[in-house]
């Protein structure tokens, strides 16, 4: 598995997790400590979001760089 994988499956998990703390903050609200759970889940799928999109995008820099070496070497 991937570092990327890894990181779009625990994208997954912590989306699931957060909408489940949304569900049970809109149906009973949250005590202290869960809104403290609550706040904690939703600051790690931010984080874990934002780093998913910065290995794409090296991926994808990757991509280019070895797609425009394969070019020049054809010519």
């Amino acid at each position: 598995m991937s570092y990327t994988e890894l990181l779009e499956r625990k994208s997954e998990l912590l989306k699931k997790t957060v909408e489940n703390w949304v569900l049970k903050e809109n149906r009973d609200g949250l005590n202290l400590q869960e809104a403290h759970i609550y706040r904690n889940m939703l600051k790690e799928f931010h984080q874990n979001e934002y780093e998913l999109n910065a290995v794409r995008d090296e991926e994808a820099i990757k991509r280019q760089e070895s797609g425009s070496t394969d070019k020049e070497n054809r010519y």
